[in-house]
């Protein structure tokens, strides 16, 4: 597998999980637990946006 490839199927990956944490409902759930989603979705978002700037090979402040 070629690391365009590597990067692509990561980058997907991230996605569904963006998508799941996005979705999930916090209905009966804590601050802490909500801010621990909250947090797991963030840095889910900028972990993506990292890869996405190496996949354009450009510098990541300029996504």
């Amino acid at each position: 597998m070629t690391e365009f490839q590597k990067i692509t199927y990561e980058i997907g990956q991230l996605q569904i999980e963006l998508n799941h944490l996005g979705s999930c409902t916090t209905k009966g759930l804590s601050q802490e637990q909500i801010a621990q989603i909250d947090e797991r979705f963030f840095l889910t978002l900028a972990k993506q946006n990292k890869l996405i700037a190496r996949l354009n090979n450009k510098p990541e402040g300029f996504f």
